[in-house]
């Protein structure tokens, strides 16, 4: 056991404690505990035996066991002798690693020549001297002393503090640490000129809240009145203070405890969040103006989609009468034309023309026959259905397109609109007088289909375009205000 003892200290002595695992420390233990169970068993005296018939110093005799026993604490000590020198020859140590290397060294030696010589005066030359030196005990003994003398004279475990107390100073954060008395243990250069504390005086809430003004030291006694009734909990508090650059600061105090949970210290830091806020301001108040820019940029995009809607609506609308313009209508027609032809759906167009009119534009004026128009586009649309479509197809002269119409439906629809027109009475402009207008209107209906048709559906539907505008021409010399129909239908 005192070979792995001692393998295990020249490790962590010579920084190579890293090799040192759980798995690693039970397989160089299994030698020393079968040693531990051979030396309590002892079988048939094979470690020591004693033998009354000698004389008292010579009673004890070593079996094979003791040897190999020897033999491990040898393997030990030169696994822990080939480790050091070669730690010694690395070139990239440390000063100070060097020395910790030479400083188990010289121990190992010290132990090894200790352990030799009670080998030979205890066991070889015990007759000469008649008596058991136990020099091992001197050696273990006497390395201990060196070594913690060399550690001593070294400060090699003093590194630790050292660096410690160099990373407090060199914090930004300000660190008070007190043990349970409230006494100051540690702190930091960032600190000490703020608070004019030093290390042992007694820590009083009601000092360090004077030094500051106002709210400040409120909210610092409001801490520290909640750490009285909260001790377990960590507490944090931020400071809006005017010191140098320093505007606000976070104050934590949080509890130092020990490994039964038991409060042995406390610790406070003061953290500038100064940055950190100016930061945060600047980003909620760029927030705020990305949001109003948001904002302005949704009503521009309204104001544009309305401008869209509006631009598309003039694009297939009449911009007098309010009705579809020639454009949409033909466009409209195009794409349901092939539906109506491949799945038989019949469908009728009305192409009709105002009588005279270029009569009321010279009697009454343009602006009087604008009022014209757009009053009987009004009325036909009351006999129109929300199906139907009509569109301003030039000048005086509109089209009506029917889905779903079939011959009986389009002549009473065809009735309806022409006798609605003849009724519509619309103010001259002139006095009281009004003006009536009669229509002549021609009508086609689709109700018999050629498949053929859906080759060229463009060409098709001239066709039936000129056919309804035939039976409207054929309505104008006939005298006019009466309807026609397409004698192909």
């Amino acid at each position: 056991m005192l070979g792995v003892g001692w393998l295990v200290f020249i490790l962590y002595l010579s920084g190579q404690s890293y090799v040192i695992r759980k798995s690693r420390m039970l397989v160089l233990a299994i030698p020393a505990f079968l040693s531990v169970a051979v030396v309590c068993w002892n079988p048939a005296g094979m470690f020591l035996q004693i033998n009354n018939e000698l004389g008292p110093v010579k009673q004890l005799q070593h079996g094979p066991l003791y040897w190999v026993m020897i033999g491990q604490l040898l393997l030990y000590l030169s696994v822990s002798l080939i480790l050091l020198i070669h730690k010694l020859r690395m070139k990239d140590e440390s000063t100070r690693q060097r020395q910790m290397v030479r400083t188990a060294l010289i121990g190992l030696f010290m132990l090894a020549f200790f352990a030799i010589g009670d080998l030979l005066v205890n066991i070889y030359f015990i007759d000469l001297l008649n008596n058991y030196i136990p020099l091992i005990s001197i050696g273990l003994t006497t390395t201990a002393v060196y070594i913690v003398n060399a550690i001593s004279r070294n400060r090699v475990f003093d590194i630790i503090g050292i660096v410690q107390r160099d990373v407090m100073n060199t914090m930004s954060t300000g660190i008070l640490v007190m043990d349970e008395n409230d006494v100051i243990l540690e702190i930091n250069k960032m600190l000490q000129p703020i608070l004019k504390l030093r290390i042992g005086d007694f820590f009083q809430p009601f000092s360090l809240a004077a030094q500051f003004k106002d709210e400040p030291a409120r909210q610092l006694l409001a801490l520290f009145e909640s750490q009285r009734m909260r001790p377990m909990e960590r507490l944090e508090v931020e400071l809006n203070i005017n010191f140098n650059d320093i505007c606000y600061v976070v104050v934590q105090s949080a509890p130092i405890l020990d490994g039964k949970k038991r409060i042995i210290g406390r610790v406070l830091t003061f953290q500038d969040v100064t940055e950190l806020r100016m930061l945060v301001e600047e980003t909620n108040s760029q927030n705020e103006l990305l949001q109003q820019r948001n904002k302005e940029l949704l009503v521009m995009q309204d104001e544009l989609s309305q401008a869209n809607r509006k631009l598309e609506q003039m694009a297939i609308t009449d911009g007098l009468t309010g009705c579809f313009n020639r454009r949409y209508l033909l466009q409209q027609l195009e794409s349901e034309i092939v539906s109506n032809i491949r799945y038989g759906i019949p469908f009728s167009l009305f192409i009709f023309d105002l009588d005279h009119f270029k009569m009321i534009n010279d009697r009454f004026g343009h602006l009087a026959g604008d009022e014209v128009l757009c009053s009987t586009v009004q009325a036909v649309r009351r006999v129109l259905r929300p199906t139907d479509v009509l569109a301003r197809f030039g000048g005086e002269e509109f089209t009506v397109y029917l889905p779903h119409t079939n011959r009986e439906q389009a002549d009473l629809i065809a009735e309806q609109v022409k006798m609605t027109v003849e009724q519509n009475k619309v103010p001259s402009g002139i006095g009281d007088g009004v003006v009536s207008v009669t229509i002549s209107m021609g009508v086609r209906t689709i109700d018999r289909f050629d498949l053929d048709n859906l080759t060229d559906p463009k060409s098709y539907l001239r066709e039936l375009m000129a056919e309804a505008d035939a039976a409207l021409y054929e309505a104008k010399y006939s005298g006019r205000n009466r309807i026609v129909k397409s004698k192909l239908a």
